[in-house]
């Protein structure tokens, strides 16, 4: 969807709402520019509509960076009474919605970061449907200083102490306490592993966990 739209109405100010519904913002997110006034003719006759040329006003953001801002702060004024604030960076290759302040952090973030990164992954989706600008670059949030990623940097050392507890024993070790996103993190480090099989089952509650196994001619070997 194009950040400039031309939209008719039977007056201006006819013309700029249906700009603006079309394009999702409120009147003071856009720039207005009048190609034709509404004429109402001689006794009806040669009556012609308003035509508004609306632009909205990005502040110098990518369409995704600009739509991830718009939907975030939409799914918040849902959940709170009270508005949130989203300041947006825009990196090479990532968008970075800051909210602050947070009127329920813990609520966000979610038991092991779960519910910050399926809003990233909700608003990047809808932000990177509407947009052409920026499409490619990752949307991240931060909310007061908590981005999710706290509990990232223990992933791979996780994974190499499980698999040497495997290789050492020759019995299967499993990972738990890992959100989605660290399983996904986990899944990589596993793969550059040698003689060692994995596969993810549930755990308690609605939790998963990884089970890491030897593979069998792995195991054979030790046993002989």
């Amino acid at each position: 969807m194009a950040n400039v739209i031309e939209k008719e109405g039977k007056t201006i100010s006819e013309a700029v709402v249906n700009a603006c519904e079309e394009l999702g913002v409120s009147k003071d997110e856009v720039e207005i520019e009048v190609v034709r006034e509404d004429s109402k003719g001689i006794l009806g006759i040669g009556s012609k509509k308003a035509i508004v040329r609306v632009e909205i006003k990005t502040g110098g953001l990518s369409e995704k960076a600009f739509r991830a801002k718009k939907t975030l702060e939409t799914i918040l004024g849902f959940l709170f009474s009270t508005p949130q604030n989203v300041k947006t960076e825009e990196t090479e290759n990532r968008i970075i919605l800051e909210v602050w302040p947070v009127k329920d952090k813990k609520f966000l973030i979610g038991r092991n970061g779960e519910v910050i990164k399926s809003l990233e992954y909700i608003v990047g989706k809808i932000a990177s449907k509407n947009s052409n600008e920026g499409k490619s670059k990752r949307v991240a949030i931060n909310l007061a200083g908590y981005d999710g990623k706290k509990k990232n940097t223990d992933v791979p050392k996780k994974v190499a102490d499980t698999v040497q507890k495997v290789k050492q024993s020759g019995n299967p070790h499993s990972i738990e306490q890992l959100s989605s996103y660290e399983r996904k993190m986990a899944y990589i480090e596993l793969k550059k592993q040698e003689d060692i099989t994995y596969e993810t089952v549930p755990s308690k509650g609605n939790s998963k966990k990884i089970v890491v196994s030897p593979k069998l001619e792995f195991r054979s070997s030790e046993a002989s």
